[in-house]
């Protein structure tokens, strides 16, 4: 409770400070930036913070450097490292974020997850394009170029790794390994699982079940399906189609 209170006073002293300086003359960046809310923090939520920033529940329009908190959030952009149980950012992402729940509305390059320390408890969506790595329980991407690592992987378009226990893809390139993998539309590459499923496939599934649309390439498993093959679409141990 006391430190709560020193640092409502840091805040109200800071506040009272800018407002009688040019702290806040211009535009430009500030270096420091203390939160309890967005609307009680030294530097104003609109502004942009390069340098670090330590609150509870902390906002600014964009962040850069290293952001510690309970919940941080960017209104446009974040570049750095954030650890927070909760990471947000509304524009686009760069660097690490660290967290149970990490959120990017935009793009992102670098890594998502709470790597060495509970990697499968996180919850990482990038509603854009991420260039890097998430690690968590659930992992989703418009658009993948990388690895994602969890109990469950969504990546619409993937181009790199998918290893879990259910991976899916509307289109993937690369490999898949998991209890259950599914490229929806197309696959080319490797899927290694208990089950594998793809509308055309290019490349090798070994699985306990392979099934595809069609084939340009080898199944191999138990039971091999190729629904659109016109001599024997199922076939044991081996199926194949060039």
């Amino acid at each position: 409770m006391k430190k709560i209170i020193i640092l409502l006073t840091l805040l109200l002293a800071g506040s009272t400070f800018a407002q009688e300086t040019d702290f806040y003359a211009d535009d430009g960046a500030y270096p420091l930036q203390l939160a309890l809310y967005p609307t009680l923090q030294l530097v104003p939520y609109d502004r942009d913070v390069t340098g670090v920033r330590i609150s509870l529940i902390g906002c600014n329009r964009n962040m850069t450097g290293l952001d510690l908190g309970i919940i941080n959030q960017s209104d446009e952009s974040f570049r750095g490292i954030a650890i927070a149980p909760i990471n947000l950012s509304k524009g686009n992402a760069g660097g690490i974020q660290v967290g149970f729940i990490n959120h990017v509305n935009g793009d992102m390059i670098g890594i998502q997850g709470i790597p060495l320390i509970s990697w499968y408890h996180a919850l990482n969506i990038v509603h854009g394009q991420i260039t890097g790595l998430q690690g968590g329980f659930y992992n989703q991407a418009e658009t993948l170029n990388g690895l994602q690592g969890g109990a469950i992987n969504v990546a619409y378009n993937s181009k790199g790794g998918l290893i879990g226990l259910y991976n899916y893809s509307d289109s993937m390139g690369g490999i898949g390994i998991g209890l259950v993998n599914v490229a929806y539309e197309e696959a080319h590459g490797i899927q290694l699982g208990l089950y594998n499923g793809a509308g055309h496939f290019r490349g090798l599934q070994i699985g306990l079940v392979n099934q595809a649309q069609t084939i340009e390439g080898l199944q191999l498993g138990l039971i091999n399906v190729v629904s659109q093959k016109e001599w024997m679409p199922v076939m044991v141990i081996a199926n194949w189609q060039f």
